[in-house]
């Protein structure tokens, strides 16, 4: 789905209307679920604002392209996915710098694997390739952990877990972000998100993640 922004905003003396047309900064979004998957797209293009004097005698009208500006009122939308509600999350809200930081860095994916495997669906790829495209463009740092729960030895776990990285890394090269930027990971069963004595917890930990480190960040351009 494709969504337009529309911020209003009232105040004592003034109102101001935030119009934007003609895409140009976006969120893409992939959530998949243990019973449903999806994914949508939320854009904003010019920005026209409209100042209005509380009589309505005065109004005033501009319109501004700056990227920084976009990302602020992309932040606002109600459609932003929670990742905890997806068992394989891909966004580009961390390339954004908008997203939840961690100690490890902006989770921009995390791919979700069926017990014992490490191949990635077709539409979590599809999606995964737009935010390849991003991190090669921006040539950012990224690294790529994968991730088992505690079903088998910790010599197999961490070796599963290499092989969930390797398969996702594999994707984000072929879109471009290349092997010097990129930093792969195992952690086998060793950093659970979900209890594993329950097969919905197993499921959750069965997973890779993708970070762009802190240091790797860069800030939205503003300019008109």
């Amino acid at each position: 789905m494709s969504n337009k922004a529309a911020i209003i905003a009232f105040g004592v003396v003034s109102s101001f209307n935030v119009i934007a047309n003609e895409e140009s900064a976006y969120i893409t979004e992939y959530c998949g679920a243990k019973h449903y998957e999806y994914s949508h797209k939320i854009t904003i293009g010019e920005v026209q604002g409209i100042a209005t004097h509380r009589d309505g005698y005065l109004q005033v009208n501009d319109s501004s392209n700056d990227e920084a500006l976009k990302w602020e009122l992309l932040k606002l939308s109600s459609l932003i996915t929670n990742p905890s509600e997806c068992l394989t999350y891909i966004s580009n809200l961390g390339i954004a710098k908008f997203g939840e930081p961690t100690e490890k860095g902006y989770l921009v994916a995390r791919v979700h694997f069926a017990f014992d495997k490490y191949n990635i669906t077709p539409l979590a790829k599809k999606v995964l390739t737009g935010v390849a495209q991003q991190l090669a463009a921006n040539n950012f740092q990224v690294t790529v952990e994968g991730h088992t729960d505690w079903v088998g030895s910790n010599e197999y776990n961490q070796a599963l877990g290499l092989r969930r990285a390797q398969s996702t890394a594999g994707e984000l090269h072929r879109y471009g972000v290349t092997k010097e930027n990129t930093t792969i990971k195992s952690f086998g069963e060793s950093e659970p998100i979900a209890p594993n004595k329950v097969a919905d917890g197993r499921s959750q930990n069965r997973r890779s993640d993708v970070y762009i480190p802190l240091d790797s960040q860069i800030e939205p351009q503003s300019g008109e």
